[in-house]
């Protein structure tokens, strides 16, 4: 007899982007739970950020994001979800909107199209 093993997937997402991502390099605060990382946006979208970091956590992991965004005043704060992670870097989704998010994605844009 023969037993045929499957890896079970406790999660599924979809690995199309809607937004743009631009690069971007800037302080991030990520917190889960008592779990604090303090690391460094890399990329930017009004959909999610990638995040250089020698400790990402584990995918689906919802997580409280505070930016310190280029141009802005005052920190960001928004709810996030990890989506992916790799030794290095994580990828998180944006669970919610804020309207100082969208200007600072793009005032991002428009700073990169000076170049």
């Amino acid at each position: 007899m023969i037993e045929i093993f499957k890896e079970r997937r406790l999660y599924s997402y979809s690995q199309a982007r809607c937004h743009e991502r631009y690069p971007a390099q800037f302080p991030v605060l990520v917190k889960c739970g008592e779990y604090r990382l303090f690391d460094e946006v890399r990329d930017v979208s009004e959909g999610g950020i990638g995040v250089a970091t020698l400790h990402p956590m584990p995918p689906m992991s919802l997580v409280k994001v505070r930016l310190e965004a280029p141009h802005e005043r005052e920190p960001i704060e928004v709810m996030g979800r990890v989506m992916w992670s790799k030794p290095g870097a994580m990828g998180i989704r944006f669970e919610q909107s804020d309207v100082r998010l969208f200007g600072a994605v793009d005032r991002i844009a428009k700073d990169l199209q000076r170049i």
